[in-house]
């Protein structure tokens, strides 16, 4: 197999395709635990999955755009295969523990400094507010079972999402954000700390 075949093939992907799959690669983890139902193990996962990803990637893209800067969604071949298989894996034997890398938020322009922390902050704060709503109504209003069970996969999803992202080392989200302002980063990461704690 041809790696830089397959991963030009993906970063080329039309960027609604690239999405679909890099939900499906998180989702999967929650697919596998419940396999035979068609709305808790296939609907709500992706749906949740898809609310922690698409959102994460666009305030990234509409930041970097807003800064005059051409920005798409790209998908990563490896990326993609190490977030599947290892999600998949903690779905069946090690829940809960999700790992995003199936992609990124493509930025061409010369940035750097404030412009590119404020970029790269910008997807775990969406995924903390989320998950922050996700889980004060599951905790604050009675709900049937299904949408009891969306709030908290969708909690669940974007704090690990967030977590995962401010890890600070290269090339996550965290990194640059810790490069730019450590005082931001660490109110970041307590903050995803704290959401993933309660859940």
């Amino acid at each position: 197999m041809d790696l830089n075949y397959w991963e030009w093939k993906f970063n080329n992907l039309n960027e609604s395709l690239a999405f679909l799959l890099a939900i499906i690669s998180l989702a999967v983890h929650y697919i596998v635990e419940a396999p035979l139902s068609p709305l808790y193990g296939f609907i709500i996962p992706i749906a949740t999955a898809a609310i922690a990803i698409v959102p994460h990637e666009l305030a990234h893209r509409q930041v970097a755009r807003n800064s005059g800067c051409y920005s798409r969604f790209t998908l990563s071949f490896r990326g993609f295969m190490i977030t599947f298989i290892i999600n998949l894996l903690a779905g069946l034997f090690f829940p809960p523990f999700l790992i995003f890398t199936a992609g990124y938020t493509l930025i061409s322009c010369a940035f750097g400094g404030r412009v590119e922390g404020i970029t790269a902050a910008s997807g775990p704060i969406t995924n903390i507010i989320i998950g922050l709503i996700s889980f004060i109504l599951f905790r604050t209003i009675p709900l049937p079972s299904p949408v009891a069970y969306f709030l908290v996969l969708s909690a669940e999803f974007n704090s690990w999402v967030a977590f995962f992202n401010l890890i600070p080392i290269y090339p996550l989200d965290g990194e640059k954000v810790f490069r730019w302002n450590k005082v931001y980063w660490i109110i970041l990461f307590l903050f995803s700390l704290i959401i993933l704690a309660v859940i």
